[in-house]
């Protein structure tokens, strides 16, 4: 038996546009005479339409859709999709969900001879960006409490061509924790071949893991496994997701037989014949480091949410510091160097190193570069607002004063709201923002100034891995990309005295402790709390805390000399994390989406809401005996 899988790319909310390609695709089977082709979950709708789920008629197109691609197949020709159906279709009779609109559910098509088997998605995840019980129903609702059926009705094995095949749908295949383990049920059942549709976005290290619990659990059923992951991009509003592909297959000792890349469109075949399953010129795994999986997700997800919005153009503000020259280096990479523009937007604060690097960098990447001071504008404003009197019905009088901490703002906004929205619109593109994570955990960032633009590509980097990713561009490139000078110079916003970079001044953020610090509030899957991270400075292991098993330049002796004592430390860990739960939160509301690369993004993947920050008993407690 002949077995295909097509690692293809998916449009969110478009059933027409990925019916088509999934005909592509079986039609590319069927003329190379595969007898079974395999698709991944939600090959028709998409996966990230928001509520659009709840729209009937784009449930019908999905279905409609679904129908037709089942009637390309035939006796010697069988598919394996996933899409959605309507419980009624399923079942044969109407039913409503609990919020009482029409039930529907997350399904696997298995079509054979024009007619068409269900598999429905038994886990349904719930957690970081997904929330599919929002929209469907799992399969032991639907079976046993819908149609009163029973559990042993819940797995059914398919057969196709004589050979029986369990067929599991994403979470379903990822079921070490619960009581339902599809995957187990279905092997254990006899199954002879074990299939996983999905559609999952890319995370740093999810690859790794996904090829060790997959391989497990080839070895421990002894059957071989197939898992079929889908492409794209798709977004539930504020953040962005890349799905990378990277399907594979294992055969029944746990050999990874298969892997295709990551962003690759690529159909890979395998024999199967009494138990065994061999692979035909199939892509191998190649061994990469996380940093190149970034890059490429970076990459891709620039590329195409440029082109999903029908973009060409960008303008960045190139301070000379290292985000933006990240940001530049990775932007002209996705989109060529003559869409891009930098522009330096000097005053009597910025350092001629800084400005050089700006300039050195348009240089490296061969883009446009201009200039345009800001010192004049900003002087304007200052003259118009400071001073400036008003009056309430009450006769009194106010008069508003700006102090040098409100003009460092004024620069910011100048800078992001007016002149690079400005060059932005007059040369037909958009502007970015370039703040990295770290700087959005606790808003340091001007609101409506380097707040602002289009998309946030740097925005799931922590500042150590925006300094890997220069190093590793330059590496990539085997020559200087990125201006080494940017990669030992303190980090500033050089809007004061008090930022000059050439005295070694700069921002208040001290790195990488506070990189790990945020880190610890923010992404950790069991996130530190402050009890915690004052003990640990009180026991005299924060760095090893913090650094979380990893390796980091943080040590003992850096929390030391920048916290010598308790009272400074907790004015610091306070400080911040009332920004980070404060006002910060507000910030991230108004910022640009953010593409996702790690397991906590800003956005729909990291749930927070503007509440007051919050001090527990345990770290008031703790607190009070450090202070005495």
């Amino acid at each position: 038996m002949k077995i295909r899988y097509s690692q293809i790319t998916v449009i969110p909310g478009n059933p027409a546009k990925n019916y088509e390609t999934c005909f592509d695709a079986a039609l590319r089977a069927k003329t190379a005479g595969v007898n079974l082709l395999i698709l991944p979950e939600m090959a028709i709708p998409g996966y990230m339409v928001g509520d659009k789920w709840e729209e009937n008629d784009f449930i019908d197109d999905c279905e409609y859709y679904s129908n037709q691609l089942a009637k390309e197949t035939n006796e010697n020709f069988s598919l394996i999709f996933g899409s959605v159906a309507f419980y009624e279709s399923v079942f044969g009779k109407p039913q409503n969900g609990f919020d009482g609109r029409k039930a529907k559910m997350n399904v696997a098509y298995i079509a054979s001879n024009g007619k068409v088997e269900y598999q429905i998605k038994t886990l349904l995840p719930n957690y970081r960006e997904f929330e599919e019980p929002r929209h469907f129903l799992d399969n032991l609702t639907a079976t046993t409490m819908f149609s009163e059926g029973s559990i042993s009705q819940m797995f059914k094995l398919r057969e196709i061509n004589d050979v029986k095949f369990g067929v599991t749908i994403c979470e379903d295949g990822w079921d070490d924790d619960y009581n339902l383990a599809p995957l187990k049920i279905l092997g254990e059942m006899g199954a002879e071949v074990l299939v996983n549709i999905s559609y999952s976005p890319f995370t740093a290290g999810k690859n790794q893991s996904r090829i060790r619990h997959f391989s497990n659990h080839a070895k421990t059923l002894k059957k071989p496994v197939i898992y079929v992951n889908g492409l794209g991009l798709q977004n539930n509003g504020k953040t962005i997701f890349c799905f990378d592909g990277s399907s594979a297959a294992w055969d029944c000792n746990g050999n990874l037989i298969a892997h295709s890349g990551m962003y690759t469109q690529e159909d890979v075949d395998f024999l199967y014949q009494d138990g065994k399953i061999s692979a035909v010129d199939a892509p191998q795994y190649i061994q990469r480091n996380e940093l190149e999986d970034i890059h490429a997700t970076l990459i891709y997800g620039i590329k195409n949410y440029m082109s999903q919005n029908g973009l060409k153009r960008v303008v960045i503000g190139a301070s000379g510091g290292v985000d933006s020259t990240l940001a530049a280096a990775l932007y002209a990479e996705a989109i060529g160097k003559e869409n891009l523009l930098l522009v330096n937007m000097p005053t009597k604060f910025n350092s001629q190193t800084t400005i050089s690097i700006a300039q050195k960098l348009a240089h490296n990447l061969g883009c446009w570069y201009t200039s345009v001071p800001v010192s004049e504008s900003a002087e304007l404003t200052k003259r118009q607002i400071n001073g400036l009197k008003s009056t309430n019905s009450e006769g009194e009088t106010m008069e508003i004063i700006l102090s040098g901490f409100n003009m460092e703002n004024v620069q910011a906004r100048d800078r992001g709201s007016r002149i690079l929205a400005a060059i932005a619109s007059g040369w037909g593109g958009v502007f970015t923002n370039n703040g990295n994570k770290t700087e959005t955990t606790v808003g340091y960032a001007t609101l409506y100034g380097d707040v602002a633009g289009f998309l946030a590509a740097l925005g799931d980097l922590w500042k150590h891995t925006v300094y890997d990713l220069c190093r590793f561009i330059n590496s990539k490139a085997k020559k200087e990309i990125v201006p080494v000078e940017v990669l030992t110079l303190k980090p500033s916003a050089e809007l004061s005295e008090n930022q000059a970079v050439d005295k070694g001044l700069g921002d208040p953020l001290i790195y990488p402790y506070h990189d790990r610090l945020f880190e610890s509030f923010q992404q950790w899957w069991n996130r530190a709390s402050l009890a915690d991270i004052l003990q640990h400075y009180l026991d005299g292991n924060l760095a090893d805390f913090l650094n979380h098993g990893l390796e980091s330049e943080l040590d003992e002796n850096m929390i030391r000399k920048n916290f010598p004592d308790a009272k400074t430390f907790v004015a610091d860990l306070e400080r911040w994390y009332k920004l980070f739960k404060g006002m910060a939160v507000a910030k991230r509301i108004q910022a640009p989406p953010i593409i996702a690369v790690t397991r906590r993004a800003y956005g729909f993947d990291y749930r927070e809401s503007a509440i007051q920050p919050y001090f527990t008993r345990k770290y008031l407690e703790l607190k009070e005996k450090a202070l005495k």
